[in-house]
């Protein structure tokens, strides 16, 4: 009985001094956890991010409009009257097709008037380069005959200025045949010239003329020509009728559009680029396409070409300068329409792997770029190389490594060898 009870009291001394000893460890530890938690940072609080490889991308969006790269449009050119449209819009056309036709009106008689002038001008120019002998010969006897005439009206001055000098005459007389001896001269002269023309073609200003009177009735006849073409719609190429903006009968005004066609396979699109962004651009920049027509479908294209000067657009939000872009389609185009409103988005930076930090770890202090990196809670004040700049991240091209930890928004209060304490308790910088 006693031995019992005394096995009994030693099991429960051994039980009291176990949980004791739990009770105390469990004290301890809140005590720790209270010291711990209520020790303050040495250094100077700081947030800190790692610099890092990532695949970075810049992009410049715009709006945009949908056009044919190939395309013909026909316009009237005179005040007329729509006489034939044989075409729909949607249909399929071929080169040479007559797509309409407009009412000549007097066209074709002045097509026939400028051939008939330019018919006569040829043969005027031939006839004077090539003569025949009998007329040769009659520019021979017309030439003595004129030297003859000249002959005897100097005579008959020479006598009459005779008859003068001895008061035999009036002085009205005298005067007449110095006239007559003036004009039997000239007569004289022109009869030497067209001798010589005709012996030895025409030279010099004479020969200019005549060229000149031919090619002048040569262009006005192709103007005719021309003219009276254009009441013949005819397509120059295979295509897809875009519009038809006229029918049958309509009187159109000069410079009415009356029927688009073109090639619908190959489509491009026209936009303008603000003016901060359009420094970011070169030709061949990836360019993603999207309309809103066609919230399914995603297109690939090229910066095909961007314009050397800008211009000023006007909007509902005022005025602002924009450069003028062409953008072709490389992928697939179907579903894309003529005059569709697009969203584009130009890709200007698209690097693999790039080493970066948060852009507002880099400050720029001395005209150098700096970055403080953190080892070992202390902060060192490094020089860095930057390269591009995107919306989140600086590019570094030296001066760094990857996992080195960089405070972020240092300030000017932090200088180089300070003690500092991270908030966000980042990873361990790298050691040397």
């Amino acid at each position: 009985m006693l031995h019992s009870i005394k096995q009994r009291l030693q099991k429960m001394s051994w039980k009291k001094l176990l949980a004791g000893v739990l009770i105390l460890g469990l004290v301890v530890s809140l005590v720790s956890v209270n010291i711990i938690k209520n020790r303050k940072p040495t250094g100077i609080a700081v947030r800190t991010a790692q610099a890092e490889i990532k695949h970075i991308q810049d992009n410049v969006f715009a709006t945009g409009r949908v056009r044919l790269v190939e395309k013909q449009e026909f316009y009237n050119y005179k005040e007329t009257t729509v006489r034939k449209i044989n075409v729909n819009p949607g249909e399929s056309v071929h080169k040479g097709q007559v797509l309409g036709l407009l009412d000549e009106g007097d066209l074709a008689d002045n097509l026939s008037k400028a051939k008939a002038n330019y018919a006569v001008q040829q043969s005027n120019l031939e006839k004077e380069l090539n003569p025949r002998p009998e007329e040769i010969a009659q520019a021979r006897a017309s030439y003595k005959k004129a030297e003859a005439d000249y002959q005897n009206a100097q005579k008959k001055y020479q006598r009459i200025k005779q008859l003068f000098e001895q008061e035999a005459v009036s002085a009205q007389e005298l005067e007449v045949a110095e006239l007559e001896l003036i004009a039997k001269e000239t007569e004289h002269k022109n009869a030497g010239a067209r001798l010589k023309i005709k012996e030895s073609g025409p030279i010099g200003p004479e020969l200019a003329s005549l060229k000149a009177q031919v090619e002048q009735a040569r262009i006005q006849m192709e103007l005719a020509e021309r003219e009276l073409a254009r009441t013949t719609l005819t397509a120059e190429m295979d295509g897809v009728v875009i519009a038809v903006e006229v029918a049958e009968g309509d009187h159109v005004n000069p410079g009415t559009r009356l029927i688009t066609i073109g090639n619908t396979d190959k489509v491009e699109i026209t936009a303008g680029v603000s003016e901060a962004d359009s420094g970011r651009l070169k030709t061949g920049q990836k360019v993603k396409v999207t309309a809103a027509a066609l919230p399914e479908l995603e297109y690939t294209g090229v910066l095909h070409s961007v314009s050397p000067g800008a211009l000023v657009q006007k909007g509902d939000r005022g005025s602002q300068i924009e450069v003028p872009v062409i953008v072709r389609i490389t992928g697939d185009s179907a579903g894309l329409r003529t005059g569709y409103t697009v969203d584009l988005t130009i890709t200007t930076v698209d690097m693999e792997k790039a080493l970066v930090v948060p852009y507002e770890a880099v400050i720029e202090k001395d005209g150098e770029h700096k970055v403080y990196v953190v080892q070992n809670d202390i902060a060192s004040e490094k020089t860095v190389q930057t390269g591009l700049d995107i919306e989140l991240y600086t590019e570094i091209k030296s001066g760094l490594e990857e996992g080195d930890t960089v405070v972020v928004n240092p300030g000017h209060s932090l200088r180089d060898g300070a003690e500092v304490s991270a908030m966000n308790a980042p990873a361990a910088g790298r050691t040397s």
